[in-house]
């Protein structure tokens, strides 16, 4: 399976956050063909590949949910109201076609009121979710037996091609980096590897990185690699703030990226000829590494990127070589380690 259609399977099911279960079940028919899969108590979906010596035990974390909605009352005439979960952007969210994951699926739209009878003052005011609602159709009495408050909603957009090797959708932060670090798995079938390997497809990331905090205390890794989205270059962002759509996964630099583990990424990409881009981060920031770094006594730790434009909206939009690129530097990078008993290698040592 290509990279298109694993993102179109992932996106196929409701992976909001907290409410990943479905997203579970497809990952583990495609992780176990690789490693041994379980789902710990907080639902991180833990694929593990035993390495065959002394080498590191390895993290690898891409978190699974997506940002989405909830119903939280239902109204007269078919109207829905909702909140959100997670960092929804509410421009991006009116006259959006979405469907509500209740006892049935129930299709409805979040209507906006015409501009012809919104005054100016109003225009230039910004819509708060108590002020939306979704329009299914239906009367209060039947929107009753089919959706209650607490079901989950999510916004329907297939992925789509664009040209250039481009992919669009919504949800791709982060299903994008679990299709990298699915690449990696699969390149790492066939190799001999020292270093403990544990995938792990995180949940409730998006409500502040929680499946990765709970991960990385059960699995008290030496090194950890979270993969995640990073902001693409579009119009009105510099390069000082954004990467590249097509030039390769960001390798992240700053005071919370371990330097050695840093170089040594560098080095691998270098050697094996992938393409990559620095992503200077000074401050802390809202992604899986930021939990993995201070987990236990603290732990080696780095932050991969795929550019990723439009984040947080229905069309966000990345190039499926980055997602390729970013699976081999991390296969490439896991075959590297060799356990050596000193020197560079083993910088994981203390």
């Amino acid at each position: 399976m290509d990279i298109k259609e694993f993102l179109k399977e992932v996106n196929a099911v409701p992976h909001v956050s907290g409410y990943e279960n479905e997203l579970t079940d497809v990952l583990t028919s495609k992780f176990s063909k690789y490693a041994e899969v379980s789902v710990d108590k907080f639902g991180n979906l833990v694929a593990h590949k035993k390495g065959t010596g002394n080498g590191p035990k390895v993290m690898l974390c891409a978190h699974m949910d997506e940002i989405g909605m909830m119903v939280s009352a239902l109204c007269e005439n078919g109207f829905v109201k909702f909140t959100n979960i997670g960092g929804i952007d509410k421009r991006n969210i009116l006259a959006q076609e979405v469907t509500i994951h209740g006892r049935e699926k129930v299709f409805g739209v979040i209507g906006i009121k015409p501009p012809h009878l919104t005054s100016s003052a109003d225009m230039k005011k910004p819509v708060s979710f108590y002020d939306m609602a979704i329009d299914t159709g239906y009367s209060q009495e039947k929107l009753e037996k089919l959706v209650r408050p607490g079901d989950i909603i999510t916004f329907n957009q297939d992925i789509a091609e664009l040209k250039g090797g481009k992919i669009t959708g919504k949800a791709l932060d982060n299903s994008v980096g679990v299709a990298a670090m699915y690449c990696a798995m699969k390149n790492l079938a066939h190799y001999n590897h020292n270093a403990d390997i544990y995938f792990v497809a995180s949940a409730q990331e998006e409500v502040g990185l929680r499946g990765a905090k709970t991960a990385t205390y059960n699995i008290k890794p030496d090194i950890g690699i979270a993969i995640d989205v990073t902001f693409g270059r579009a119009s009105g962002l510099g390069e000082h703030e954004s990467s590249e759509l097509g030039k390769g996964p960001s390798i992240a630099v700053g005071p919370g990226q371990t330097r050695k583990l840093f170089n040594a990424l560098k080095k691998v990409a270098g050697n094996n000829n992938i393409p990559y881009q620095v992503d200077v981060i000074a401050q802390g920031g809202g992604a899986d590494f930021y939990e993995i770094q201070i987990g236990e006594g603290g732990v080696i730790s780095i932050l991969l990127s795929i550019p990723l434009k439009y984040m947080h909206s229905t069309v966000e939009t990345a190039a499926i070589s980055d997602i390729e690129n970013c699976g081999k530097l991390i296969s490439d990078y896991i075959i590297s380690l060799q356990g050596a008993e000193e020197g560079e290698e083993c910088y994981w040592k203390n």
